[in-house]
């Protein structure tokens, strides 16, 4: 056997030992360094490491959140105050039905105080906010029959300058009541303003009686008083209870604020002939207006 041969036969024994050895060793090591010495297979499935990388790299779309509508409160509207006041003659449908006075329930002649609901719960309400103030009122004269009025009409005493015709006076119809003069002062009192334009109601600092506030107009006294203008009405206090004195021609009035009108004498005449009665109240139109500071 040459030499180079013997060298390959011993490299293979050589070999063979060598794995035998090793196969030997191994059977002998505890089963935890078995395990550790045995390589764990690794299957990639390229799919799913796509994903995986997909996975990592590519962040979770988040759901858009929707924006709520902002619910902005609405403000607690303060009501304006209103206040109903009356100076224009009543155009409406004449009422029937009578009712007595609770408040006066006789005239100083003794008989019935008497109208319609409507005209008697304004004079009631009026006569008992002056009770409650220590008037008493005296009424003179409130619902007539139509031959009584007539009388008024075509008498000497009175006649057609004091008394209307019974198809047109208000006496007739239970909506006019006339009182003693000893009420006067309370009834004709300058209590507020009525902007017409703006339909405004403001009361005035202190109320002042008619006659004061006459000849405070006229003297040029008018700082405290209304505004000036034919567009602004001095409510009297008996305008308050929608009770309107008088003054002039109801259905078409003069302008309040002249003087001759607030004084409300009945030694002037109105536009029509006819005395101006201060102890005259009757019903009006109501205005509903808004009260201002």
């Amino acid at each position: 056997m040459n030499p180079k041969k013997r060298i390959t036969i011993l490299i293979k024994y050589t070999a063979a030992a060598l794995i035998f050895f090793a196969v030997i060793c191994g059977c002998s090591q505890p089963d935890s360094e078995k395990a550790f010495l045995i390589p764990a297979e690794i299957t990639i499935d390229d799919n799913n490491e796509n994903e995986a990388l997909i996975d990592q790299v590519a962040p979770t779309a988040s759901p858009t959140a929707i924006p709520k509508p902002l619910v902005i409160p609405t403000p607690t509207q303060i009501p304006t105050p209103t206040i109903s006041i009356g100076y224009m003659g009543f155009s409406g449908e004449r009422p029937t039905g009578l009712v007595v006075s609770q408040c006066s329930p006789l005239t100083i002649y003794d008989k019935d105080v008497e109208g319609v609901q409507e005209h008697i719960d304004r004079y009631d309400e009026m006569c008992l906010a002056a009770e409650s103030e220590g008037l008493v009122f005296e009424v003179r004269s409130a619902f007539r029959n139509y031959y009584d009025q007539l009388d008024y009409y075509t008498s000497d005493r009175f006649g057609p300058s004091v008394a209307l015709h019974p198809d047109e006076s208000m006496h007739v119809a239970g909506m006019a009541i006339d009182l003693t003069a000893n009420s006067k002062r309370w009834t004709h009192e300058i209590v507020g303003c009525y902007d017409e334009e703006e339909n405004n109601f403001t009361y005035l600092q202190e109320p002042i009686a008619h006659l004061t506030y006459a000849a405070k107009v006229r003297n040029g006294e008018v700082s405290a008083l209304c505004e000036q203008s034919v567009t602004v009405v001095p409510i009297k206090r008996s305008m308050l209870f929608g009770l309107t004195p008088g003054c002039t021609v109801l259905k078409e009035p003069e302008w309040w604020g002249d003087p001759e009108v607030i004084e409300c004498s009945s030694g002037t005449l109105k536009p029509n002939g006819m005395v101006r009665e201060d102890w005259h109240f009757e019903n009006a139109d109501l205005i509903s207006a808004f009260v201002t500071e």
